[in-house]
């Protein structure tokens, strides 16, 4: 996996990844987690205990991790809508 430093929102982060994913993206997936405190409750854990996230943003299923501010993406899926007749 690739780690690429970041700066958002005056923080620094470590995005670590595989997946062929756009900054938008990476922002978009930033600013949820900052909105669900993910930041916050991963230093009140343990420092070994990465909190694990499923996150639907637009037409992309995300699986991730956090720990600290390290944020491993682990899975980027196009979500399938599955229309009924």
């Amino acid at each position: 996996m690739d780690v690429y430093p970041l700066t958002y929102k005056n923080l620094i982060f470590n995005i670590i990844t595989d997946e062929d994913i756009s900054f938008v993206e990476i922002r978009k997936l930033l600013d949820y987690l900052i909105e669900e405190q993910a930041f916050d409750k991963s230093r009140d854990s343990l420092a070994d205990d990465p909190e694990m996230y499923e996150i639907y943003i637009d037409d992309y299923y995300y699986v991730v991790d956090v720990q600290n501010y390290e944020v491993a993406i682990y899975k980027r899926e196009k979500k399938i809508d599955v229309m009924e007749n």
